[in-house]
């Protein structure tokens, strides 16, 4: 414990030893606020500093909250990039097992960004900053802290699927939150490909019958394309696997993500809807948080 003190002391004191750190920005949806109305420094059990500072909507009555989040403590920019990637999970992980809606706010190909502490626009740790211990804040730390200690690497596809399945409630239309529930499974299911001689035949004698057509050069090339992803399984195909692999004894959240999945065909290609859309997304999202959780809980281990 000395140790992490006094690394915190060189964090807080000597930024040019740990020049680097990383940032990134979220809003929280309307309905839920947390106490922090100032800077916050959530003390982790690692050798970095995470502090959490309100953004300018946060003082609005009524309004969403919004954080301007920063990880510190880093002797080169990569180290940053990985701890900085791995406290945003942190934070997406604390809102599905909080049960409320984030949107990570990014101009960057990733989420978070690095910065120099040492450069003038770089925040360094402040000495009025606050730690606020409270049950709220408790259901934020204990995530973050869980992510952050376990020095995994990070998982892209499960940093995405978070992402999307978090900010889906705050879209503004039933059928926009209904898309971005549904295809937060997506970034998880593996298309596996077929080991079957017998398929493997079928493909390649498309592709000979397709390459003797009399057809131009790009739409030959579209159709060579369309033809070799039969190798690999479809998505539907994966989802259903991922489901039964997380949920296997569950048949009715089988049968719901399936459903799920030809109203989100529907809505996309034929600009439809259903008319218990509100209902069935409640449903829906129950269930792909019980699966989240579950790889999630993969994850950790």
């Amino acid at each position: 414990m000395r140790y992490v003190t006094t690394e915190r002391a060189v964090i807080a004191n000597s930024p040019q030893r740990r020049p680097y750190g990383a940032r990134f920005s979220l809003q929280l949806e309307p309905s839920t606020r947390f106490q922090i109305d100032a800077e916050t420094t959530f003390l982790l059990e690692r050798d970095i500093v995470v502090r959490v500072a309100p953004g300018r909507t946060a003082a609005s009555e009524g309004s969403s909250q919004s954080w301007n989040v920063y990880v510190e403590g880093f002797a080169t920019a990569g180290e940053a990039e990985k701890e900085g990637q791995r406290v945003v999970l942190g934070f997406l992980w604390a809102a599905v097992f909080g049960r409320f809606a984030v949107r990570l706010s990014y101009r960057t190909p990733l989420p978070c960004e690095v910065y120099l502490r040492t450069e003038s626009h770089g925040m360094t740790l402040s000495g009025e900053a606050t730690l606020i211990v409270t049950k709220g804040i408790g259901n934020i730390v204990a995530p973050v802290g869980a992510v952050a200690k376990s020095r995994i690497d990070i998982e892209p596809k499960l940093l995405l699927a978070l992402e999307l399945f978090t900010s889906a409630r705050l879209e503004t239309t039933e059928r926009s939150k209904y898309i971005g529930l549904v295809s937060s499974l997506e970034p998880l299911a593996f298309q596996g490909r077929y080991d079957d001689p017998e398929i493997e035949r079928i493909i390649e004698e498309a592709i000979s019958r397709l390459d003797r057509c009399n057809l131009p050069d790009k739409d030959r090339a579209s159709i060579r394309g369309r033809i070799e992803g039969l190798r690999q399984e479809s998505v539907s195909a994966a989802i259903r696997h991922l489901v039964r692999d997380l949920m296997a004894d569950d048949q009715h959240a089988l049968d719901t993500i399936e459903e799920a999945y030809s109203i989100r065909s529907k809505i996309l290609h034929e600009g439809s809807t259903d008319a218990d859309l509100a209902a069935k997304g409640q449903e829906v999202e129950t269930i792909i948080r019980s699966l989240l959780e579950r790889k999630m809980q993969q994850y950790l281990r």
